[in-house]
């Protein structure tokens, strides 16, 4: 502790009793106690925000090198797709339809991905991610309305 040992102390004490008076010294001791009191929680705080900060960036890491995978992935899986022939059409790629899919149908790989980048950044954004609404099912049939020729009862 800065060299200073039990004799330094002692004097350091006396001179300031001689100094400040005994009325004096309780309530700069008092002071001094808050003071090193405040002093240790902003650096334990401190702490701890340095190391949530940490664990953040760590995640953040391990999420762009998962998303750096999966590009890559897909990447190879489409390089591995066989050219055409020279004498036929390429095949022909149709985009994403707005209709409804079937229920059953699972979402391909894009449309995942698409979903975990919108997660990411509505993360990083510190907002809650929102759920991709569910696969659509039918509506329950509507109650058949009352006849004409029978009676409400009522």
């Amino acid at each position: 502790m800065f060299g200073i040992g039990m004799p330094e102390l002692i004097l350091i004490a006396v001179v300031a009793l001689i100094v400040l008076g005994p009325k004096k010294l309780p309530d700069l001791a008092k002071s001094l106690g808050r003071a090193v009191r405040e002093f240790r929680k902003a650096t334990s705080e401190l702490k701890e925000t340095l190391q949530v900060d940490e664990e953040f960036s760590e995640v953040k890491k391990a999420f762009n090198d998962f998303h750096s995978d999966v590009n890559k992935t897909i990447q190879s899986e489409t390089q591995t797709e066989a050219p055409p022939a020279a004498g036929q059409a390429p095949p022909v790629v149709e985009a994403p339809s707005t209709a409804a899919a079937p229920a059953s149908a699972e979402p391909s790989s894009a449309d995942k991905l698409d979903e975990l980048k919108k997660a990411f950044q509505a993360w990083n954004a510190g907002t809650a991610p929102v759920n991709p609404p569910p696969a659509q099912t039918p509506a329950p049939p509507a109650a058949p309305a009352p006849s004409a020729d029978k009676p409400r009862s009522g």
